[in-house]
């Protein structure tokens, strides 16, 4: 591959969006006036797609183009577009009715979202990234047709969105350029519930974990502070663990909080826990809000009420802090809480973070002395500092409190990395469920054939989420549904399967799978990267001699870069006839696989059917279909045969 011309297919969502009214301001406007004036209504939209991390593409006349997926992945990419335009809407709002009272010139901001494939990477000049597709003149020409003020998405765009988005049906729509009709919805605004295609998975495999938590949990019930960290790959179930624990350790509601006005010993046992739970976001997530959510929820406080601080004290009062103590403690934590009224702190010193910190603790603590405390943090490698910092004092702090930290982050990089001194330290890291175990989840979900079951499991390589993602698909695609009468679902026709080649409709890679995939695939170095790509094309499992001859030894070594990953694993002895090393997950494999563009593909079968030949020696007869799959593949169908 030559150095600055990279291309690959990617999966993205793009955003088109232009204003309404340019002309007739045009007009009105002095060039320099209007310049200045478009430049800030640019800079605010600009901004928008900056914090979401979309790439901008370019600015078109009164247009900007918005990719999110390229170059980088992030598994939730349509939501980032959707929560841009919200935004994108909200700030021209405040323009346009600037310019209407100024200029008396009606402005409005039109949307078009699409998601889909496109060729990124070099696409127009080396120097030059850029994406190329028809998912581009999609978003662009349903942006045309959009009314002012609306965001029209695709109906691919609307299929990724709809559990956390609200959306008003348009109709089928013929867009300039199309043969067909196409499907469009307006964006409402974002739901507060989310809605949720509910498959009902059982928790399967993780009884040792339950009791490894139970355990810990039953030591800080006797005054050991302990903390459990939890860490897997994204979709091992780190967060269904939690839940499920809680359910069992007698949280009634599984995280809910303590009832507002008091501990609520009368609605529950003296020893039923106190579960304070937070899950840190990606974006839009102020300082310290592992600490400040959860302490608002638990001490029943609102705080955007008039007299939020008086209620503080009422409750400092409750939990057993005599005068003066509540009004040494109200203004300190009242400012931590961001209440009404509450000074606000300028610059904050070391000796007025450490009074902070030990208010807190000693909150924590006063709570903990007539139930246990379950603290519970999740996403902890999306944590801001300012949490981390105050967490690495409190378990460091903690000791003789019934108090037990749950803390739930992915592996790799982005890891927090936290021993405290003083409290009690395990840690969990969840390995992927046995193909008996991951059957029994199918099984138990949705009926259906073996061979068909079979290919979820192999996909899935142990992984929970890919499981319930890949049934989800199923649903969506209409191969199975649910009965009217159980309630159950049940499999309404049989996908046709194939041994190779493309998978049919309900078992392509579901986007939420190949997100979760590309955002990982994303972080590897470029060579790592080259070597997932090549090793995709020999196939799920793949032996070092194919490797280095037919990518060459840097290549071939950077298998060690997948193996460190956690993106390939040593073959397992009696599965290594067809090589050393095999992918994870094999949807692993076929999200890398996708990425190359089809005549890079058909490059790499060639070089691939060329390696075995010269490698395999005598064993080549043995392996005689996979290289008339490569040959077949790399459009050498005379060698095929």
């Amino acid at each position: 591959m030559q150095e600055g011309t990279y291309q690959e297919r990617r999966l993205v969502t793009v955003l088109f969006a232009d204003f309404v009214g340019f002309t007739t301001l045009a007009e009105e406007l002095d060039p320099e006036v209007l310049q200045e004036t478009v430049s800030a209504i640019f800079e605010d939209l600009a901004e928008e797609a900056l914090a979401f991390d979309g790439t901008i593409e370019k600015f078109i006349g009164d247009a900007i183009f918005v990719v999110f997926g390229a170059p980088v992945a992030h598994e939730d990419d349509p939501q980032r577009a959707l929560r841009c335009a919200l935004g994108m809407q909200r700030k021209f709002a405040d323009h346009a009715a600037r310019v209407k009272r100024d200029r008396d010139v009606e402005l409005g901001l039109r949307i078009g979202i699409h998601s889909g494939l496109v060729v990124a990477g070099h696409v127009r000049s080396v120097a030059e990234y850029g994406v190329m597709g028809d998912t581009v003149n999609t978003a662009a020409r349903l942006e045309a047709a959009a009314a002012p003020g609306e965001t029209y998405v695709t109906d691919e765009t609307f299929r990724l969105t709809n559990r956390e988005f609200a959306f008003r049906e348009v109709g089928p729509m013929q867009l300039r350029g199309k043969e067909r009709p196409i499907m469009a919805y307006a964006l409402s605004g974002e739901r507060g519930d989310r809605v949720r295609i509910e498959v009902s998975a059982p928790l399967v495999g993780r009884w040792m974990e339950l009791s490894r938590l139970d355990l810990a949990f039953q030591s800080a019930r006797l005054g050991r502070s302990e903390v459990v960290v939890i860490t897997g790959e994204p979709g091992i179930g780190k967060s269904r663990l939690v839940s499920e624990f809680l359910g069992l350790a007698g949280s009634p509601d599984a995280g809910g909080p303590t009832p507002a006005g008091g501990d609520g010993e009368t609605a529950r046992s003296a020893d039923a826990p106190r579960v304070l739970r937070w899950t840190f976001s990606r974006v839009n997530q102020r300082s310290y809000a592992g600490f400040i959510e959860p302490l608002l929820t638990e001490l029943g406080i609102d705080p955007t009420a008039s007299d939020a601080i008086d209620r503080l004290g009422e409750r400092l009062r409750e939990l057993g802090f005599a005068e003066p103590a509540p009004g040494r403690l109200m203004p300190m934590l009242a400012t931590f809480l961001h209440l009404p009224g509450a000074a606000e702190v300028v610059e904050e010193s070391e000796e007025q973070q450490r009074s902070m910190y030990i208010s807190v603790y000693d909150v924590l603590t006063a709570l903990a002395r007539s139930r246990p405390i379950l603290y519970v943090l999740e996403d902890l490698h999306y944590a801001d500092s300012a949490s981390l910092d105050l967490l690495g004092f409190v378990t460091a702090r903690a000791t003789g409190t019934p108090l037990l930290f749950l803390l739930a982050h992915r592996l790799g990089p982005g890891a927090p990395e936290l021993r405290p001194a003083r409290a009690n330290f395990s840690q969990l890291v969840l390995q992927p469920l046995s193909d008996e175990e991951a059957a029994r989840i199918v099984e138990t979900t949705v009926p259906m054939p073996e061979e068909l079951r079979d290919r979820i499991v192999a996909r899935a390589g142990g992984n929970p989420f890919f499981i319930e993602e890949s049934i989800r698909s199923l649903i969506e695609s209409g191969a199975v549904e649910k009965d009217d009468t159980s309630g159950a679902w049940r499999l309404s026709r049989v996908p046709a399967l194939r041994a190779q080649g493309p998978l049919p409709l309900g078992l392509e890679v579901p986007a939420t799978l190949h997100a979760v995939v590309a955002t990982r695939l994303d972080r590897l170095m470029p060579l790592a990267r080259e070597a997932i790509q090549l090793a995709s094309v020999v196939g799920v499992r793949f032996g070092d001699r194919v490797m280095r001859e037919a990518g060459g030894d840097r290549l071939a070594d950077a298998v060690d870069h997948l193996i460190a990953a956690d993106l390939v694993v040593d073959a397992a002895p009696g599965e290594r006839r067809e090589g050393r090393y095999r992918f994870k997950h094999a949807v692993t494999q076929e999200v890398a696989y996708n990425t190359l563009l089809v005549r890079r593909r058909a490059e790499l079968h060639r070089r691939v059917a060329g390696a075995m030949e010269r490698v395999l020696g005598e064993q080549l007869r043995e392996f005689y279909p996979a290289l008339a799959h490569h040959y077949l593949l790399g459009e050498v169908p005379e060698k095929a045969a």
